[in-house]
This record gives structure tokens, C-alpha cells and sequence, in this order.
């Protein structure tokens, strides 16, 4: 004989393999960051390969006898083949490396060896220090470093806003600014170490880099202004010089 409410009275069973809705809030959660930050790294991955072949078609590959004699020194102390440069069709001074790892240098630098106002050591030593940037994998990181900065900005910036209002937001952007600035401070300095090394190795020496450094002083005004910001990409030349002599010192005296 069935006791009356007998049924009614069992604790109901949950579900094993059902997860706990806490779970799946948390996941939802989760997956709305990180939507948006996979969206930003195809954007940035899309913009680095649409931005290699707009180089590209601004460009020339750089042919001199001499420099080539250079870059074949700079070549055998790397360990590689050949290194190939390209002119980009611009008449700041200045020098860098893609993602892909073709290395430019600007028309306004080329110009300055012709004039010399720029040594040829202290032309190649621009190059060593694109190469630095590329055996430290700086230029493939830097799309993770900006979607990292992008992750800061939204988390961080939702929690400030609860608590301030308006300017939270703009908070986080400031410091997700601060987060990738520094890290491309860091990069300058190992890139720099990374080319010291190569120019010793190849015969120049690591003075013509640091003179290369002082010069763009000179060359270009603005540049020792840019780099005392917080905000500033690059360290201020001088450090970067100072630096240069200093592991110099170091390493030829050990």
C-alpha cells in the first residue's frame, strides 16, 4: 500500500552531468571578453598583412655596392645568408621590420649616408637593431600585446565604471596605454643589446650605434622630445646610448 505523499516527499535529483548555472553564467561571461579581443587580433593580423604590402609598394629593394659589403659582414656574424633592405619612398629617418620580417629603411636615411652625415657602421647598425627586434619575435608579439592591452581596457574598465562613473573607462585606457608602451620600451632595449652584440661580432663595434642614437637628435629634434613621455614607445635616446656603451664595456672587458 502506497503511503500518501510518499512521492511528493523525495528530495528531487539533480542532473550529473547538468552543470551548475553558476558555471554557465561564468562561461557566458567569459566568452562575451573574449569575443571581441579574437576580433581585434583578425583585425590587427589583417591590418599587418594589408600594411606588408603597402611597404612593399612604396618600396625598392636598396642596392649600393658598399652597403651590401656592410650587410654582408653584419650577415656572416648573424649566421644567415644575406640580409635584403628596402627603401621605403619617405623622408623621416628612420628604420624597422615587419612581421614578416622585411627590414626597411626610409629614403630620408639613405640620404643622409649619401650626404654623410651618417657613417656607413653607423647606417648598418640601424639595420642590426631591426634584426634585433626580429630574432626577439617582438613584431609577430606585438598583435598578443595590443590584445592583451584590449583585455585590460575592457575588464578593467567595467569594474572602474561602477565605481567611477564617466571617467572609469577612460582610466583603463590610460593604463592598457601605460601596458603596451612599456613593453615596447623593453623591446627597444633588447633589441638594441641584440644589435650591440651583432656589430661587435661583424667588426664595427658598438660605438657607431650609439652615435647612430645621438644623431637622431640632431637629424630629427622631436625625437629626444617624444621619448620623455610616460605614453612614449621608445626610451629616450640617451638612455638607449648609455645602455649601448655600458653592455659595450662589459662585454669587451670580459
Amino acid at each position: 500500500m502506497r503511503r500518501a505523499g510518499y512521492f511528493s516527499a523525495q528530495p528531487k535529483r539533480r542532473d550529473c552531468c547538468a552543470p551548475p548555472g553558476g558555471y554557465i553564467q561564468s562561461m557566458g561571461k567569459l566568452i562575451a571578453l573574449l569575443i571581441p579581443v579574437i576580433i581585434a587580433i583578425a583585425i590587427l593580423r589583417m591590418n599587418a598583412l594589408f600594411s606588408g604590402r603597402s611597404l612593399k609598394a612604396q618600396s625598392r629593394p636598396l642596392r649600393n655596392d658598399e652597403v651590401e659589403r656592410a650587410l654582408g659582414k653584419l650577415a656572416e656574424a648573424a649566421g644567415i645568408d644575406q640580409i635584403h633592405v628596402r627603401v621605403l619612398d619617405q623622408e623621416m629617418v628612420n628604420g624597422l621590420v615587419t612581421p614578416a620580417g622585411d627590414i626597411y629603411v626610409t629614403r630620408g636615411l639613405v640620404d643622409k649616408l649619401r650626404q654623410r652625415r651618417v657613417t656607413m657602421p653607423e647606417f648598418v647598425s640601424v639595420i642590426a637593431h631591426e634584426l634585433g627586434h626580429l630574432a626577439h619575435g617582438h613584431t609577430k608579439r606585438r598583435i598578443w600585446d595590443v590584445a592583451g592591452a584590449q583585455l585590460i581596457v575592457m575588464v578593467l574598465g567595467g569594474l572602474l565604471a561602477r565605481f567611477i562613473p564617466f571617467i572609469g573607462f577612460y582610466i583603463a585606457r590610460l593604463i592598457g596605454s601605460l601596458f603596451v608602451s612599456s613593453l615596447s620600451r623593453k623591446d627597444e632595449f633588447e633589441a638594441d643589446s641584440y644589435a650591440t652584440a651583432l656589430m661587435i661580432r661583424a667588426g664595427f663595434g658598438a660605438e657607431p650605434q650609439a652615435r647612430m642614437l645621438e644623431k637622431l637628435v640632431e637629424l630629427i629634434p622631436q625625437a629626444d622630445v617624444q621619448t620623455k613621455s610616460w605614453l612614449a614607445s621608445h626610451p629616450p635616446v640617451r638612455e638607449r646610448a648609455a645602455a649601448i656603451r655600458g653592455n659595450a664595456d662589459r662585454w669587451t672587458a670580459a
